[in-house]
């Protein structure tokens, strides 16, 4: 099936002025027009500061500004926000800093940079700093609701929107709904559960098309915020299906994989779980889709996974 597609990652900067609260600051690395935060320089120059490549000292500042009451949102690349600040961004959640990470160019998404840009392990080193939260929406509907959650909490958020293209549903599922935890995008079935994040909505869609196509009916359930983990919803949607499948982009390990192995081991029985994404290696360069591909993150070894 053919959708129409989109890239969230041209929704920052627009969305981020939408929402713009005089507390708001806007931190860059030297790449505002990769990451679209360009366009909240330009209606909020006063509000927009350029920190250049110096990832440390941009969370350095971002939290300074939150001790001084300010909302400062850190906009960079996946890798620089999250791995190249680590430190700082682990202080800023033992202080409770009201600081927020929102990030482009997640996973595998980064192909004209290489891989020295790719970037599977950042889920894994948030997931495990206390007092950080995890939001990953699929759409600009989403996207707006995750930057909007963010502002309303006290404490460390990081947001994670695409670099690449990801399906348009026809159903606004976020109509109405607020953001967070574990929702089904699809209910047709107990011959499998399709469980992924935002970012890998594509190979997740696909695979479901695919599963569809050779008669099988199952669910297709996206996770909203990776951190606090919705165990006891997501649990109560696949626990009478027949495959689970975890599909991310990022490492299987402590990531979205990771999680759902965690959440399946508290009961005495599930269903079996297989996880698609990067097992535990570093990915090579080329355009977007054919890494995927040769990674496993596309429709048919999600299929294959479920099928397995």
């Amino acid at each position: 099936m053919a959708y129409s597609t989109v890239s969230l990652r041209d929704y920052v900067g627009k969305t981020l002025n939408k929402l713009y609260d005089p507390r708001m600051y806007v931190l860059d690395g030297d790449l505002s027009g990769a990451t679209r935060s360009e366009h909240f320089r330009k209606e909020h120059p006063d509000h927009f500061i350029e920190c250049g490549i110096s990832e440390t000292s941009a969370v350095s500042i971002a939290t300074g500004l939150a001790m001084e009451g300010m909302i400062p949102f850190y906009v960079n690349f996946a890798l620089f926000c999250t791995g190249s600040a680590w430190t700082q961004v682990r202080m800023a959640c033992y202080a409770q800093a009201n600081i927020k990470l929102l990030s482009t160019h997640p996973g595998m998404d980064n192909f004209p940079d290489g891989a020295s840009h790719h970037v599977n392990e950042h889920i894994a080193l948030l997931r495990v700093v206390p007092n950080m939260r995890i939001f990953v929406p699929q759409s600009p509907e989403e996207l707006e609701q995750a930057v909007a959650q963010a502002l309303a909490i006290q404490g460390p958020c990081y947001i994670r929107v695409s670099r690449d293209v990801v399906p348009v549903l026809e159903e606004n599922l976020s109509a109405g709904q607020p953001f967070g935890g574990a929702k089904p995008i699809r209910e047709e079935g107990g011959d499998f559960a399709i469980v992924y994040e935002g970012t890998a909505l594509m190979a997740a869609q696909e695979g479901f098309d695919l599963l569809r196509g050779e008669g099988l009916r199952g669910k297709l359930i996206q996770v909203q915020t990776l951190k606090p983990f919705p165990d006891g919803a997501l649990f109560d949607l696949v626990k009478d299906v027949k495959k689970i499948v975890t599909v991310e982009n990022h490492t299987v390990l402590g990531g979205l994989g990771g999680a759902v192995s965690e959440m399946l081991a508290a009961h005495p029985s599930h269903p079996p779980l297989s996880r698609v994404g990067v097992h535990d290696e570093f990915t090579q360069s080329g355009p977007t889709a054919q890494v995927k591909a040769r990674y496993g993150l596309d429709g048919k070894h999600v299929a294959e996974a479920a099928k397995a």
